[in-house]
């Protein structure tokens, strides 16, 4: 028997006549290509939904993977797919969101009938709205009934003429004086002093598209709340100046405020319209021109309305500013003022 090896030993040796044999030489095992690190960064983000990011990591990662020789071109093909599909998603999220935004739930009158928010473009005359952004009048506001509590209301919608767009300032005036016509009545609120105007006006765009509407708006800065549209807030014997008509009765005139109370000429009154008439189309004629045309004509129909009844105490007369004269008022009020006492019947004869 053969000793075991010991320490030191590499054990007894083979045989002469056993031929030793290793088999043949075995290959390298071939390199395996890595992947490219910007095609696992592009399918990481553009699985988060980093759609910019990922695009670019994807296109990047194709062109370093075909330059080297790398593997990961399926996954930035892979990126590409999914932000793609996140694009999709995105474009009918927007859609929605922007359709949410010109509509409002109505009921079959076309009255407002929940709590949603819209571009304020997208209101009609009579909706109610809270959250109006006043430095951005493009911003959502939030329509609802006007039974709720609001902060304003579309008092009109006025049509400006067509023609090639004339610039935001002339465009802005335009507005301004069709919105004053068509709000007028409402300086007869009893929340009148309380009330601002705004408008939304066309820009180049709608005008060039056909779109010529201006949306005349009404803000309540007062301290009360209001729940019930404005409309329902006028005062039926409050009239704007030119709407006095011949043998009105009011109290003391007062050139700061636009309305007049009319009262019945049998009770205690101070002041009775005796003569309107509309002055002729044109230009502005300034204000001191508009005072001697009003003075002299008013004069003249003193004799036409009293005959040979004696003439009143005193005499004056409304007449339009400038900004009412563009809005398309011409008119000239005359009336007769008690100046010491008040009166309990009409001046005029009968």
């Amino acid at each position: 028997m053969a000793p075991r090896p010991g320490p030191g030993m590499a054990g007894p040796w083979p045989e002469r006549d056993v031929p030793y044999y290793a088999g043949p030489p075995q290959p390298e095992p071939p390199l395996v290509p890595r992947t490219n690190r910007l095609a696992i960064v592009a399918i990481v983000t553009g699985l988060c939904g980093l759609v910019l990011p990922a695009v670019g990591f994807a296109i990047a990662a194709l062109v370093q993977a075909g330059r080297r020789g790398e593997r990961g071109k399926g996954l930035a093909v892979g990126a590409l797919v999914v932000s793609a599909v996140w694009g999709v998603v995105a474009v009918v999220a927007l859609a929605v969101a922007v359709g949410s935004l010109v509509t409002a739930d109505r009921d079959e009158s076309g009255r407002v009938t929940g709590k949603d928010k819209v571009l304020p473009a997208a209101l009609r005359v009579g909706d109610c709205f809270n959250d109006l952004d006043v430095d951005s009048l493009r911003s959502p506001v939030t329509a609802l009934p006007c039974t709720d509590p609001h902060q304003g209301e579309v008092a009109a919608q006025a049509e400006l003429p067509a023609g090639r767009f004339p610039g935001n300032r002339q465009t802005h005036e335009l507005s301004t004086d069709a919105c004053f016509l068509k709000t007028i009545r409402f300086l007869k609120s009893r929340h009148a002093e309380h009330l601002e105007p705004y408008l939304i006006m066309p820009t180049k765009t709608n005008w060039d598209a056909g779109d010529r509407k201006v949306l005349c708006l009404l803000i309540y800065t007062g301290p009360d709340t209001i729940t019930v549209p404005i409309a329902q807030t006028l005062d039926p014997q409050l009239k704007y100046w030119n709407e006095l008509a011949y043998g009105d009765c009011f109290g003391k005139s007062d050139a700061e405020v636009p309305t007049q109370r009319v009262l019945s000429c049998t009770r205690e009154h101070w002041s009775q319209v005796y003569a309107v008439f509309t002055m002729k189309p044109g230009p502005y004629p300034g204000p001191k021109a508009m005072e001697r045309n009003a003075d002299a004509t008013c004069e003249k129909r003193l004799g036409k309305a009293f005959g040979k009844r004696p003439y009143p105490e005193y005499y004056s007369f409304y007449y339009a500013e400038k900004f009412e004269w563009e809005g398309g008022i011409r008119t000239v009020v005359c009336f007769g003022t008690s100046e010491d006492r008040p009166l309990k019947k009409s001046m005029l004869p009968r």
